[in-house]
């Protein structure tokens, strides 16, 4: 097909055979991303239930009953139980892939030069480990797409929906003409403030640890603003604007809408709508700070203003007077000052006496 023409998305006089990448391998991450769904639903039953279990956040419920309730459908319920489980698969998993990432790219000259993401494009050799990095992020993205069936819904549930399709439209465009360099710096400047983001969440769950959760929201803000709108467009945009055409292609205009390559143009356009979504943010972030400032506590960190319908219902008393929940009483104390939901398990019923 034309819309493929070598001419339309590589420099000039470069073709498709010449690429260390292979656009085949976009498969993959398809591949990958649900058996990476399914490790995570294991994780957080095996790992991230016991965990919660010895916090006390399932009250009177063994722990063998819990792990067996979010393998066999905990995982899609819309409780508070869940929400930390969904934080804490998130915080292990950026964790992981920012420290593999850091060890997989300490060595690399991008990671201290942006402008050798560019010297020396197209024919950039792409290492299998990065390729695992790429493919794995990728996945992993994929599964959030697919998760977001089940997960709790989140007041920013749109905004991370095209989040997750810009990223994921990035890394692949990215890898089809091998700007993979760039695209590990875009990943791993990311995966630092989504590290601190979720560690604040699930420091915030607990009543008991709101000390540390300002120190973690003061930790955050300052990872996010040094991240996301400092490194990230001050370094990362600005050299894909101004640095990459003298280097690849002196002659190449970007403003020049009818000169090929197009493909640059595509990548610049979702690396400003993943600014977008971080302005978006920011502001909510900034919201939260005036909270803190007048009121002395912090909120919800960024979007986890999760409220649900199931959640409004379950905390009601039946109008028509069938019965009410009740929570069991547990060792720790989880924050709801967002929205009273019940625990997933740690709850028992009490029917209202009849008038």
């Amino acid at each position: 097909m034309d819309v493929w023409r070598a001419d339309r998305w590589l420099p000039r006089g470069v073709d498709w055979h010449q690429l260390p990448t292979n656009s085949s391998d976009l498969i993959y991450p398809l591949y990958f991303a649900v058996p990476l769904l399914v490790f995570r639903i294991i994780y957080e039953s095996l790992i991230g239930v016991p965990l919660g279990f010895v916090l006390g956040y399932y009250g009177n419920v063994s722990l063998s009953t819990a792990i067996y309730d979010h393998l066999t459908g905990g995982f899609a319920q819309q409780t508070r139980v869940k929400r930390i489980l969904e934080c804490f698969w998130r915080f292990s998993y950026y964790t992981f892939a920012f420290i593999y990432g850091c060890v997989i790219l300490w060595d690399k000259p991008w990671l201290w030069d942006v402008k050798q993401c560019w010297i020396g494009y197209p024919y950039h050799e792409v290492e299998s480990s990065v390729w695992w990095y790429y493919m794995i992020e990728a996945s992993f993205y994929y599964s959030l797409l697919i998760a977001s069936v089940f997960d709790v819904k989140r007041t920013d549930f749109w905004q991370l929906i095209i989040h997750h399709f810009v990223t994921i439209g990035l890394l692949s465009s990215s890898f089809l003409i091998n700007f993979v360099r760039v695209g590990t710096l875009v990943l791993i400047s990311h995966d630092v403030a989504d590290i601190l983001l979720e560690f604040g969440k699930l420091t915030r769950y607990d009543r008991n640890l709101k000390p540390l959760t300002n120190a973690c929201f003061v930790v955050f803000l300052t990872g996010w603003m040094v991240t996301r709108l400092g490194y990230y467009p001050l370094v990362l945009v600005r050299s894909a604007l101004f640095e990459a055409a003298p280097l690849i292609q002196p002659d190449y205009n970007l403003l020049d809408l009818t000169q090929v390559p197009y493909a640059p143009r595509i990548i610049i356009i979702l690396l400003f709508i993943l600014l977008v979504l971080h302005v978006f943010w920011t502001v909510i972030i900034l919201k939260i700070v005036i909270k803190t400032v007048t009121q002395g506590e912090a909120g919800d960190l960024r979007s986890d203003s999760e409220y649900s319908d199931v959640d409004e219902k379950e905390n009601l008393v039946k109008q028509n007077g069938k019965r009410v929940f009740t929570k069991r009483s547990s060792k720790r104390s989880i924050d709801d000052s967002d929205t009273d939901e019940p625990l997933q398990n740690g709850m028992k019923y009490r029917r209202p006496r009849r008038e």
